[in-house]
């Protein structure tokens, strides 16, 4: 074979991986806004490590602005009933962006019956040991997503949701019209219903951070009952995000130096230049440590 022809294979060879990617990429950014312009209602089951919860949602849009119902049916490894309000969204899941295949490769597999409706898996494949695997199954046709799941090196489930019960009514043109030009949102963990202030200074920076992420915002959360504030940097690598939180020595409620893991969601707890500095995210604790030894402050 000469090398023009194997040149041709090679090309030949990776057309079908390009358009996998490419209908992965559009069903990622079709889900993103599905989430904020369709109206739905349904029932969901969510694990996080050990625990399973049910969840009765309901979407609706109502003169432009969204309106989430959320009540918590079940909770506990075994379903324990205790009807609750709940605060969950799957805004969570908006957090893809351009810069994510950089980090991750993306792929599209068949098809599955969730809820009665069909959807396509998409695979989020990380490209080093610094994430996790994310799976989704979104429906082609509206861009809802009926299932999901975080899947670590270990290929065990640290975090999955699927809808048992699921109806939806699709978004006018002006509502979709609408949300495709709105820049989407950032989405960090939150910490405490605290006032916080954008937070533009030269204080805290990172010298470096781990492939794929950049630092997205920085806040300044008012510390409670006249304590020192807190400020939060937020972090993505186009699919996921990491806060970084840093408080003074003396503030209440920063845990002692430790490592915690609660199903996909893992903590760091460090200290740079004499303040208490607390990593949060669902990645690998070894990817907070990385993040967390780039932090330098400027004296």
């Amino acid at each position: 074979m000469n090398v023009k022809l194997k040149l041709l294979v090679s090309v030949l060879l990776a057309l079908p991986t390009v358009s996998m990617a490419d209908q992965a990429a559009d069903l990622l950014a079709k889900m993103r806004g599905a989430v904020h312009t369709l109206s739905y209602q349904g029932t969901l089951v969510y694990a996080r490590g050990n625990e399973l919860s049910t969840y009765q949602i309901r979407h609706v849009l109502e003169g432009g602005a969204e309106k989430d119902s959320v009540i918590r049916l079940t909770q506990g490894a075994q379903g324990t009933n205790a009807p609750a309000e709940e605060s969950f969204s799957l805004a969570k899941f908006e957090q893809v962006q351009p810069q994510m295949e950089q980090v991750y490769a993306l792929d599209v597999g068949g098809e599955e019956s969730v809820a009665g409706q069909t959807c396509r898996i998409v695979v989020a494949r990380p490209r080093d040991r610094m994430r996790y695997l994310q799976r989704y199954c979104i429906d082609p046709n509206s861009g809802m997503l009926l299932k999901y799941a975080l899947v670590d090196r270990s290929h065990q489930s640290v975090e999955q949701l699927m809808f048992t019960a699921l109806t939806i009514n699709p978004p006018s043109e002006a509502v979709v019209a609408s949300a495709m030009a709105a820049p989407p949102p950032s989405v960090a963990v939150k910490a405490e219903a605290l006032p916080a202030t954008v937070k533009n200074d030269a204080e805290w920076s990172f010298s470096a951070l781990p492939m794929g992420f950049q630092q997205t915002r920085s806040l300044e959360q008012a510390g409670a009952a006249g304590q020192a504030a807190v400020r939060q940097m937020i972090l993505s690598d186009g699919m996921t995000s990491v806060s970084v939180f840093i408080a003074r020595p003396d503030s209440p409620g920063v845990p002692e130096a430790l490592s915690l893991s609660a199903g996909a969601m893992n903590i760091f707890t460090t200290e740079v230049d004499g303040h208490k500095v607390t990593l949060v995210g669902e990645v690998p604790v070894a990817t907070l440590e990385s993040i967390s030894k780039g932090l330098r402050h400027a004296r």
